[in-house]
């Protein structure tokens, strides 16, 4: 009788397929256009809201919004969903591609297309070398996403598996990609004449990591001054910096994002292969909440609120029906068809990763979306069985 390989032995092989599976999930768009289709009712919701709530430069042929981290997982999925509602606020949608240089351009926006970039300097000494006054004044919103990802890197023994623990220096790296980019463009915003809205990225773990099998979900009324663990650490450090663009009237929306499930990127990019291997399993005791967000649910919520001036403040991006890793697991190998019989034990999670791995996998977070839900967003993948399955069928 053949013994089973290990779960480690498994992931390594994961490696090696990662990649050739990412060139096939192009090949799934029939399906996706269905979800498309299915998802359509639910963005015209948001669409006719856009005559309520009006353009901040209703002089402008399009409705701008800054990008920075445009070519990320959430970036993309954003500039997708963009591309299938066509406008905002009855405007056809301009997005400008904010880039990170040494010098700011020093250029208005007056090129006539739909997509277009400009350079930024986050360490600037003044608002206008951090970003070109008269670019700002044409911008609708600033969408800042942008920042040091949290668990991978290119150094240390699991580099392979694009991942690294926590070092000192990876702290530092995760806090300073966040604070000083978004204290920046908070300090432009706030210094300029036309305030555009401000939505800057942030997670849920804002609310800390003690959420297990049963625990009350966590709303955006909650205190995270006292939430444990390095991620609310990096929460309160990262909506602090936005406080200033706040203090001058300009609407910030401090977005705690979920677990965004796309094979195309995060989490579940990297557990794709292991469970078409069949080397998945719950992680730890599986009982530890997971707050998930299907990629397509995260660009239409970024639209919803960006047609929605009444929200500010924290707004929590998951979905609603929370699920714990075990619930989690179940769902991805009940989309692939595969067994998730193979453990992730807690003592070599903690051996391998760490305090990254004892707080982001073992440990658990439980958000409610409630001011998405109270402003009338309907989510089109509200459970995990759903958000997994859109996470394989849609290209984004």
């Amino acid at each position: 009788m053949h013994s089973r390989p290990s779960t480690m032995t498994v992931i390594f092989a994961a490696v090696q397929l990662s990649t050739r599976v990412a060139s096939r999930q192009s090949k799934a768009t029939n399906l996706s256009h269905q979800l498309f289709r299915r998802g359509s009712s639910l963005r015209s919701l948001s669409t006719s809201s856009s005559s309520s709530s009006s353009s901040l430069n209703d002089d402008n042929k399009y409705f701008t919004i800054g990008l920075t981290g445009a070519s990320g997982l959430i970036g993309t999925a954003l500039r997708d969903e963009i591309s299938n509602i066509g406008s905002i606020n009855g405007k056809p949608v301009r997005c400008v591609a904010l880039k990170r240089g040494s010098k700011a351009d020093k250029k208005p926006l007056n090129d006539d297309s739909a997509n277009t970039s400009l350079v930024w300097n986050p360490n600037g000494k003044t608002p206008e070398e951090v970003i070109d006054p008269s670019a700002l004044q044409d911008m609708d919103a600033i969408v800042h996403l942008s920042g040091e990802n949290i668990s991978t890197g290119l150094s240390g023994p699991l580099a392979p598996l694009g991942i690294r623990p926590w070092t000192d220096a990876k702290k530092k790296e995760i806090i300073d990609s966040r604070v000083i980019t978004t204290r920046a463009l908070a300090q432009a915003i706030a210094k300029s004449e036309k305030k555009p809205s401000f939505l800057v990225a942030g997670g849920v773990g804002a609310y800390g990591p003690d959420f297990f099998e049963g625990a009350k979900a966590a709303d955006e009324s909650a205190d995270i001054s006292k939430s444990t663990g390095f991620l609310a650490e990096i929460s309160r450090k990262w909506e602090g910096a936005a406080q200033e663009a706040d203090d001058s009237g300009a609407r910030v929306v401090k977005m705690r994002n979920g677990v965004v499930l796309s094979t195309k990127g995060g989490a579940m990019a990297k557990l794709y292969p292991i469970f078409l291997l069949g080397g998945g399993g719950i992680v730890g005791s599986g009982k530890q909440y997971f707050p998930f967000i299907s990629a397509r649910d995260m660009a239409r919520a970024m639209i919803h609120v960006l047609q929605t001036p009444s929200l500010n403040g924290p707004v929590n991006m998951c979905a609603p029906s929370g699920c714990t890793n075990a619930e989690f697991t179940s769902a991805i190998g009940k989309v692939l068809r595969r067994p998730t019989i193979l453990p992730f034990p807690s003592f070599a999670v903690s051996l391998l990763f760490g305090e990254m791995g004892e707080e982001i996998l073992l440990g658990g977070t439980r958000a409610q979306p409630q001011k998405l839900l109270d402003s009338g967003f309907e989510f089109a993948h509200p459970t995990v069985e759903e958000a997994v399955q859109s996470a394989v069928d849609e290209d984004i």
